[in-house]
């Protein structure tokens, strides 16, 4: 099975941006990015901008059937269509990763905790220059 597990933060909130992505195949990593964004923003955003990096590069590496899964409630049920997007910062963000899921043949998208999330939530951290686990959570 092939997973992308995302997770972004901000420090402070809004603040300094980094993102987290796993892909996994087959309980294998096969890639992880850490990476500081540019400017500042929201954690919402570095959350979204994790899930559509994770998207891209699944895209690249030609996988049709994927896994999504984070640990933040709100871009998971956005992305899904459960809940609204009512910020206008991340109406754009929210409609990038559906065009991109949108690409796949197969895609499931779930909520997982933090716990099940940590290499993510760790690469995040990194970016952010901090090893601290509580960092990039939902403030």
């Amino acid at each position: 099975m092939k997973i992308i597990q995302f997770d972004g933060g901000s420090v402070p909130n809004p603040g300094i941006r980094g993102i987290g992505v796993i892909l996994l195949e087959d309980d294998h990593v096969l890639k992880e990015i850490s990476r500081k964004l540019d400017g500042t923003g929201t954690n919402n955003e570095a959350e979204y901008s994790a899930l559509i990096e994770g998207l891209k590069q699944a895209l690249a590496l030609g996988w049709t059937e994927i896994l999504v899964q984070g640990d933040s409630s709100l871009v998971i049920n956005q992305v899904v269509g459960s809940w609204k997007v009512n910020k206008d910062n991340l109406k754009p963000l929210n409609e990038e990763a559906k065009l991109l899921l949108s690409k796949f043949r197969s895609v499931k998208v779930e909520w997982i905790p933090r716990e099940m999330n940590f290499r993510a939530d760790a690469a995040a951290s990194r970016a952010l220059g901090s090893d601290r686990a509580d960092v990039c959570g939902d403030l």
